[in-house]
């Protein structure tokens, strides 16, 4: 019992209660049609939220004929008005007093709760079927990292599915009972998926071999894009050839031409798709010829770790197609104020650029919304498929949120790109904060191929280390420590 709670420790931030009667048995069987084993915990035997201060204000906003959100938005009103510790880091920090009040509501981060309301907007759900559906997400991300740091070559893929209300996880071989026991702190139905014979790693690793033998063959491809899916094993390359054939037969000779060689891992396939169009559109606003660079929207604000205290160790991120040279750089009319923002330094391989201060002061936080800043506390790693995550761009001003529809996507010039379901973005956007709650997803990029669609796509975060880190320099995102 002992090692069980030491476990479940690891996930202690998800204040989550357990249910004190179980109703239903997790049941296991073996698929039939392959040698995949499936461990299922229903819905029933899992844990169920406890919120009793949402559920006193959802009862009170009821009586008067309010919505939740907007009992929400009177208990929020009240507690900054009496509770000044909600919003003492902003003004301490100095530099950003309109930030977000730093408060939760039973387990919910007001930010948590802001999110929600885009997605109560954008997809006609309720406040309260957003709750149930989404509030739980960032979890699976966490169970996501423990498991990467336990089993790194055996965990095949993350999963959000039925539209919020289900979790799946995927390994190459058994299914550890630590996975397990992780799983059963989720308020929703999971299955656990064992003996599929890949992992992500080894997706990753069959990708990029295929994407560099397809790219070698430059007479032949203009540019492509290399991605794999964690549940059926397959790599795709998407290559917009240089002469795209007219027949059938000629298509068929050329995909032919173009295939790689099988992957070590027999588990895994590739195929190879032509495409007679563009296969990714970056998402700024101007032509360059020399000129400043004024058309894309800036991301999260980095830090070289090794100096932590010296505020010249600090840039600001924006998309490395933004280009070069100087920038002018404006708050939101609410913060009002330009600057000169000089570039520093970009890589080739990922879209991801860093830019000087100018004159400003750089804060920890960031516009989430239209004139609306929050602070940074957390960076997201292990993306879940179908897990729900937002944008700003200041092109469009305002904010959206969409669902994960493709993981690691690369071209030759934007490495490990993450595709969301839908386009959501428009030209100018590219550089713009991918977000959820408090934590920093990712920076835009702009539209991805997939299949027959366009849509909006970004960078995770987790790239700029490699995008921009050199000798003696450790830069990721400036992060604060979560508020009171």
């Amino acid at each position: 019992m002992s090692q069980q709670r030491n476990k479940l420790r690891l996930l202690g931030a998800l204040l989550i209660a357990i249910p004190t009667t179980i109703t239903a048995l997790a049941t296991q069987a073996a698929a039939a049609d392959d040698d995949r084993t499936f461990i299922s915990l229903p819905k029933e035997i899992q844990p169920i939220p406890r919120r009793p201060t949402l559920d006193a204000i959802k009862r009170s906003a009821s009586r008067r004929g309010l919505t939740l959100a907007q009992g929400i938005d009177e208990y929020v009103a009240h507690t900054v008005a009496t509770d000044p510790s909600v919003t003492a880091r902003a003004k301490a920090d100095g530099v950003d007093p309109s930030a977000e009040p730093e408060l939760k509501i039973d387990d919910l981060w007001l930010s948590e709760l802001a999110d929600l309301k885009l997605v109560v907007r954008d997809q006609g759900m309720t406040f309260e079927e957003a709750i149930k559906r989404i509030a739980w997400q960032p979890r699976i991300n966490e169970i996501g990292a423990a498991l990467q740091r336990r089993f790194p070559s055996e965990v095949s893929g993350l999963s959000v599915l039925d539209n919020g209300l289900k979790a799946q996880i995927g390994f190459k071989g058994k299914i550890p009972g630590y996975a397990v026991e992780l799983a059963k702190t989720l308020p929703v139905a999971v299955d656990l998926v064992g003996n599929k014979g890949f992992s992500q790693a080894d997706l990753k690793q069959a990708r990029d071999v295929a994407f560099a033998e397809v790219f070698s063959k430059k007479d032949l491809v203009e540019t492509l894009s290399g991605s794999y899916d964690t549940d059926s094993g397959i790599v795709t390359i998407a290559v917009k050839p240089r002469s795209m054939p007219s027949s059938k037969a000629e298509q068929q000779a050329l995909l032919s031409r173009l295939q790689p060689a099988n992957p070590a891992n027999i588990e895994i396939r590739v195929r190879v798709r032509l495409s007679g169009q563009a296969l990714s559109i970056p998402q700024d606003s101007y032509m360059r010829g020399g000129g400043n660079l004024s058309g894309c929207t800036t991301g999260f604000n980095i830090i070289n770790g090794n100096f932590p205290s010296d505020p010249n160790a600090r840039l600001a991120t924006t998309a490395a197609h933004c280009g070069t040279g100087s920038w002018t750089y404006c708050n939101h009319p609410a913060q009002g104020g330009c600057t000169t923002s000089s570039h520093v330094k970009h890589s080739t391989s990922i879209d991801i650029g860093s830019w000087t201060r100018g004159t400003f002061t750089l804060t920890r936080t960031f516009y989430y919304d239209y004139n609306q800043s929050r602070y940074v506390y957390y960076v997201g790693s292990n993306p879940a498929q179908g897990q729900n995550i937002c944008n700003y761009g200041h092109a469009r001003q305002y904010a959206a949120c969409g669902n994960v529809k493709a993981i690691d996507q690369s071209y030759p010039n934007a490495a490990n790109l993450v595709v969301m379901d839908r386009s959501m973005t428009v030209t100018g956007d590219s550089g713009g904060p991918w977000y959820k709650y408090n934590t920093a997803w990712g920076i835009h990029h702009g539209l991805c191929e997939i299949g027959v669609e366009y849509n909006s796509c970004f960078t995770p975060v987790t790239s700029i280390a490699s995008a921009l880190n050199a000798t003696g320099q450790s830069w990721g995102v400036w992060t604060a420590p979560p508020g009171t």
